[in-house]
């Protein structure tokens, strides 16, 4: 018997390339959960959700989508209420949109059809499912180290007009290559915001950026 793959999303480990069906139909809920709330508490949501699902169907044999398509809207609607989702009529909307997805091969522009889903959500998925993207999670993390690192002012929080986001993304992407020039788009997205979050140290930082150097900048 296959073993299946835990559903859950650690916010502090989300890169992964590999994942199953399932995996990415669980982070892709992670993902719309996630816009506006903390990432922990979206987590424990999505955690609960999917734990509170198995009770009464095995989503290891049905698939995450194909269980939420069984309960239809409106049990989708109540089991965000029950495991206080918040953001309801959106995510309600959104999840039963997202149903159909092809979540491996899906473009950018497909996520942004989805009901309640932005330049930021879309990119957050892509980023961390798909080898090779080059795209900016222009959160709040994000735009606080543009902020302090870049030459130019910036918005306090994401810009939702998608011409106004792809500039930021330019000028990001452009920064933080310049200060991480041996690391993804993928690792430079979660390095940044698991430091200005507070997650880690900026000793922590520098050991992960300059895995070959000891801190006094000395080989070792």
């Amino acid at each position: 018997m296959k073993t299946k793959r835990p559903l859950a999303v650690n916010p502090t480990d989300i890169t992964d390339f590999n994942r199953d069906t399932d995996q990415l139909e669980a982070f892709w809920l992670f993902c719309m959960f996630v816009a506006g709330k903390n990432s922990d508490y979206a987590s424990r949501c999505l955690t609960k959700l999917i734990h509170a699902a198995k009770l009464g169907k095995d989503i290891g044999e049905e698939g995450v989508f194909n269980y939420f398509k069984s309960i239809g809207e409106v049990g989708v609607h109540n089991a965000l209420v029950a495991n206080k989702v918040g953001q309801y009529t959106r995510l309600t909307k959104g999840v039963m949109q997202s149903l159909d997805l092809d979540l491996r091969t899906c473009t950018l522009e497909d996520l942004l059809n989805i009901h309640g889903v932005g330049n930021k959500t879309a990119r957050f998925f892509l980023l961390h499912t798909r080898e090779g993207c080059e795209y900016a999670v222009l959160d709040t993390h994000i735009l606080r180290w543009m902020g302090k690192y870049g030459d130019l002012p910036v918005p306090s929080s994401t810009p939702t007009n998608s011409k106004v986001y792809r500039e930021l993304e330019k000028r990001f992407r452009y920064l933080s290559r310049l200060a991480y020039p041996f690391l993804t788009d993928s690792q430079i997205d979660l390095l940044i915001w698991s430091e200005q979050s507070g997650r880690i140290s900026s000793e922590e930082v520098f050991d992960m950026t300059h895995p070959w150097e000891s801190r006094d900048g000395v080989d070792d």
